[in-house]
């Protein structure tokens, strides 16, 4: 039987054949899983997100995804807001199954298939340790925590709460914003409250972050040229026998 082959160059895929061969497969889920491996990692998976793209209704997708789940090809985690309230829900997609089948092989030869690197990077970081066939989905995981703590760190400090300084009480600035500022400029950093201060009352502006508005002043003063010195009769001075 001959095969019809065209060159590929752009907008191809590049996936494991693993769940191609894998005999629990239906056809659908092999479909559907190639699917959601071409998309870009920052798709939002969703169930309502899969029937836009495809031609079966929303039962068809979700017994499918179903399907992916118990053969170990997917998984879904009900994430929780920062309120404690109930979130959206995350997907891991694998190329390979994250949990080893207990029926009977996946496929065969599995350990001849190499998976490819194109994973979503939405794993929980206390998910299941990856099989030694997929390392990257473990670095992914890593990148993942490190991010999700640094954007809490910020939200705390964002929501620390921030107190009045200045002739005004318009000024305000966290506990750390104010030793921040102690630190960064130790011999005026009253002067410069007061400065902002005044000018707020003046004009009634509003700034998103009074602490780096007076980084940004200090900058903008450093680079402005020294100023010429004005003439004035006091620096004049004159010895006995000169005209003026």
């Amino acid at each position: 039987m001959p095969v019809f082959r065209v060159e590929k160059n752009t907008n191809y895929t590049t996936m494991s054949n693993y769940h191609l061969r894998d005999q629990n497969l239906t056809l659908k889920a092999k479909g559907l899983l190639s699917l959601c491996l071409s998309l870009p990692e920052s798709w939002d998976y969703s169930v309502r997100g899969l029937v836009a793209i495809c031609k079966e209704g929303k039962d068809s997708i979700v017994k499918t995804l179903q399907e992916l789940e118990q053969c170990g090809y997917l998984e879904r985690h009900q994430l929780r807001r920062e309120d404690g309230k109930m979130g959206g829900i995350e997907y891991v997609i694998y190329e390979m199954p994250h949990a080893p089948c207990t029926e009977k092989p996946c496929a065969e030869n599995p350990d001849a298939v190499k998976p490819d690197t194109d994973t979503p990077d939405t794993a929980k970081p206390d998910a299941e340790k990856p099989r030694p066939g997929n390392p990257p989905q473990l670095n992914k995981e890593q990148l993942s925590k490190e991010k999700s703590n640094t954007d809490s760190n910020k939200r705390k400090r964002e929501k620390e709460p921030r107190h009045q300084h200045g002739q005004y009480r318009n000024v305000l600035l966290s506990e750390a914003e104010f030793q921040d500022l102690q630190a960064e400029f130790p011999l005026d950093y009253q002067q410069r409250i007061e400065r902002l201060s005044e000018y707020i009352a003046s004009t009634g502006k509003t700034y998103k972050s009074h602490l780096a508005t007076i980084r940004s002043w200090a900058r903008r003063d450093r680079q402005k040229p020294p100023a010429k010195p004005t003439y004035s009769h006091e620096n004049y001075t004159f010895e006995g026998g000169d005209s003026l």
